[in-house]
């Protein structure tokens, strides 16, 4: 009997196709990625209304926002989904909304897996002048690396990108030098020889 009923009721059910998506490009930098941020995408209401969270208890929330959080270490791609959050053109069947993390690309840094590249433009004066290199991270830390010939990579290990949700490990980051020349040189007699053993080596590696 109440197999025989559940069929009866199946048939009366209307199925309805659930409604598309509602797709939101979200561009995060890629500071923002390696540390983690607090972003809030504003839905200006007239045909597009945001439905508040039911699990979440914020009585000042803005009921016109919705706020992303992005875990430290997230990926270019991420995609969160928000169920039922949006109503479209005043249609009773609220869309699902997701966010879809956009990278924006970064001057100084790029990234291949949770590892870092970056190539720092150095000035000459301050390339050989200096017995250690330094180079500012992601957070702000300035790290002193060996003084390493332009051109050659050095690797600094668990300094790349953070774990996502301690999936996987700390990347590496590795770091080259590129020397910027000034069109006009005024250099000390020792300034001069270290410009020389400078041109020698890169001549070196040249051929």
């Amino acid at each position: 009997m109440g197999k025989l009923c559940s069929k009866g009721f199946d048939k009366g059910i209307s199925h309805r196709k659930a409604p598309p998506p509602v797709w939101c490009p979200l561009r995060c930098t890629l500071d923002e990625l390696y540390n983690g941020v607090e972003k809030r995408i504003k839905f200006p209401g007239g045909r597009m209304k945001l439905l508040p969270d039911p699990g979440v208890i914020a009585p000042n929330a803005d009921p016109e926002t919705l706020v992303v959080e992005i875990p430290a270490g997230a990926k270019n791609g991420l995609k969160t989904v928000y169920p039922r959050r949006v109503i479209l053109d005043d249609r009773k069947v609220p869309r699902d909304v997701i966010v879809d993390v956009i990278e924006e690309p970064h001057a100084e840094f790029h990234r291949q897996g949770n590892d870092l590249w970056a190539i720092r433009k150095i000035p000459l004066m301050e390339y050989v002048t200096s017995e250690a290199l330094t180079i500012e991270t992601l957070d702000k830390r300035l790290l002193t690396v060996p003084k390493i010939e332009p051109g050659c990579v050095i690797e600094i290990p668990n300094e790349g990108m953070p774990c996502w949700h301690g999936i996987g490990d700390t990347g590496s980051l590795f770091v080259s030098f590129e020397v910027i020349y000034p069109k006009n040189l005024s250099l000390t007699g020792e300034e001069k020889d270290e410009l020389k053993k400078l041109l020698a080596k890169e001549e070196t590696n040249v051929w």
